[in-house]
């Protein structure tokens, strides 16, 4: 699968160069098996992957995404989450009880 990938080092509005701001570790690919942008962080050892680019284009979206999905925002993105899903499973509970 080696071969399927083509690293950005530059682009049109610097994410490559944002997300080095963020952390050295990361790189964006192209990955041409699938045909998407994915971000990459050298410092996981392996497996570099850490997420696919949203809609396919890079902008401040990626940006902001590698930003709320880092490892020491975690605890904050699960509490999202999980709020998140007790408000979807008390809407669902609703409707249920008013048919």
């Amino acid at each position: 699968m080696q071969g399927f990938y083509t690293r950005i080092e530059n682009d049109a509005l610097d994410i490559a160069a944002r997300l080095k701001e963020i952390d050295d570790g990361y790189f964006i690919v192209y990955n041409g098996y699938f045909k998407r942008l994915e971000v990459h962080n050298k410092k996981q050892g392996k497996n570099t992957f850490c997420l696919v680019v949203p809609s396919n284009r890079l902008n401040a979206r990626t940006v902001e995404l590698v930003r709320r999905t880092r490892a020491e925002n975690a605890d904050r993105l699960l509490a999202e989450i999980d709020f998140h899903n007790a408000r979807v499973e008390e809407e669902a509970l609703r409707r249920a009880a008013s048919v």
